[in-house]
């Protein structure tokens, strides 16, 4: 039923010993890369629970902060403006960070939204909720740099079965990150600090990451002077020299434009980022409007769907390893699994929280199952590009990502427009609202997994292989990487 050819794994205990099981310079990569997408997502989403502070006279005058009477779709536009920029520099960064090199725009991704996100509370004073949105609109422009640039390091530096764990270990930062900014930001801005805190210590943290991003990071073992000789060779065996950055090729996007593998992964991307940013950027309004926590409730409680996202994630890195090295399904078959686990389950535990009369503590409950499913995809789709194409799986991301991210900029308003602002409406129509809007999310999650499930592959790719100038530059493109499987 299944036939898989792991070359790479047969070059990976050829050549280079136990090399695989020993820490080494590529797990520092992938420290440091989890770790950044921690942060950056701290500035991202610092203002879902911010704005609660910021706009709500009961958490704020009391404290003598400024309170700012934006209404329900001002909100709304503040909060979706990030992805105005974000959709923008998503595949130019692709294409950049495979011919440059990623690491100075990973750099520049979070430094950059740092320093923007420090400067955060001077501009709702100067200019208000439109100078806001501007100021997220730079936010955004610096953070498209960062998924692409991700998805060429993991490309380069980690090996086709490491690549399952690694994933979820650099991806689980996301979740870290959520959790810390969910309920360290509510706390934060209960404190005497106040709202204003919850952007200035992100942004720090961004700051010193960055020294230390520009200190130990490499754009490839091929370029890392601190590398030792046998785990280079052992990354380069298994991936093909050309996957190391040491040589540069155009990136074929007719053929990737017309493949449907990738079109696959559009449609679940952009599917997943619908439910995904409506649970994250609205969940804080939701626990206000609906379950009426106050301001250090709402954080903690909107935090803790992602805390078990964070310990679910490393649970399916585990699993995706096992399964993975032991061979017990094809790669393909193995990423529609995890990845049918994520949305589908996700999508049920909606489609309950809309149809049922739940308490408070069954909402919170259904939503933090929902959330930590979503671990599943960090084994699914999200790694599936670079399985396509580990030459070119950042710039296929930057195009995934910014179309995906679209759903960023329609999420907030989306959820505006159905659930009305609560000053004007009654409770039982909010609450209608909102099974409306759990209901529209989980039929997205359904139909893009069926998609992927339909369409999808984990096989490399003809067009991963760039047409070769010269021999050496054929042989440097060779079948090391090549997992071949057929469910």
């Amino acid at each position: 039923m299944r036939a898989v050819a792991w070359t790479a794994g047969a070059v990976d205990s050829r050549c280079c010993g136990n090399v695989s099981s020993k820490l080494g310079r590529r797990h520092l990569q992938v420290a440091l890369l989890s770790l950044g997408l921690a942060l950056a997502y701290s500035c991202r989403i610092n203002l879902s629970v911010c704005i609660v502070a910021m706009t709500s006279r009961n958490t704020t005058a009391a404290t003598g902060f400024p309170v700012y009477g934006w209404d329900q779709t001002q909100r709304g536009l503040v909060l979706s403006s990030f992805f105005w920029g974000y959709v923008v520099t998503q595949v130019p960064a692709g294409m950049l960070a495979q011919r440059f090199g990623p690491k100075q725009f990973l750099m520049a991704g979070v430094v950059g939204c740092s320093l923007l996100t420090i400067l955060t509370p001077l501009a709702a004073a100067w200019g208000g909720w439109k100078l806001m949105c501007a100021l997220r609109v730079g936010e955004g422009l610096f953070q498209g740099m960062i998924y692409p640039s991700t998805h060429t390091m993991i490309g380069r530096w980690i090996p086709p079965l490491e690549r399952g764990r690694a994933s979820a270990l650099v991806f689980s930062g996301t979740s870290l990150g959520t959790v810390t900014t969910m309920a360290g930001v509510g706390l934060l801005a209960a404190s005497s600090w106040g709202w204003p805190s919850g952007f200035h210590v992100p942004g720090a943290l961004g700051l010193v990451w960055g020294a230390l991003w520009l200190w130990l990071a490499a754009d490839s073992p091929a370029t890392c002077s601190a590398i030792s000789e046998r785990e280079r060779n052992y990354i380069e065996a298994s991936l093909g020299a050309s996957s190391s950055g040491e040589k540069r090729h155009s990136v074929p996007w007719i053929a990737i434009m017309t493949s449907l593998p990738f079109w696959s992964l559009i449609v679940t991307h952009l599917c997943q980022n619908f439910g995904h940013w409506i649970l994250l950027t609205q969940m804080p309004n939701y626990m206000k409007n609906v379950l009426h926590f106050d301001i250090k409730q709402n954080g903690l409680n909107s935090a803790l769907p992602y805390l078990c996202l964070l310990f679910a994630s490393f649970l399916v890195g585990y699993l995706a390893q096992v399964v993975n090295e032991r061979r017990i399904l094809s790669l393909t078959a193995s990423r529609k699994v995890f990845n049918s686990m994520a949305h589908w389950g996700a999508g049920t535990a909606l489609t309950l929280l809309a149809f049922l009369d739940v308490t408070h503590d069954q909402a919170v409950a259904l939503l933090t199952v929902a959330v930590a499913l979503e671990s599943g995809t960090l084994a699914g789709y999200i790694v599936n590009h670079v399985d396509l194409s580990p030459n070119f799986g950042g710039a296929m991301m930057g195009v995934t990502n910014s179309i995906a991210n679209t759903m960023g900029i329609i999420a907030p308003i989306f959820v505006s427009q159905i659930v009305g602002d609560a000053e004007t409406h009654s409770q039982e129509e909010i609450v209608r609202g909102w099974s409306t809007v759990f209901l529209f999310a989980a039929s997205c999650y359904f139909s893009g997994n069926l998609f992927f499930v339909l369409a999808g592959s984990a096989e490399v790719q003809s067009w991963n292989t760039p047409t070769p100038k010269s021999k050496k530059g054929a042989s440097c493109v060779s079948s090391a990487d090549t997992i071949s499987s057929t469910i």
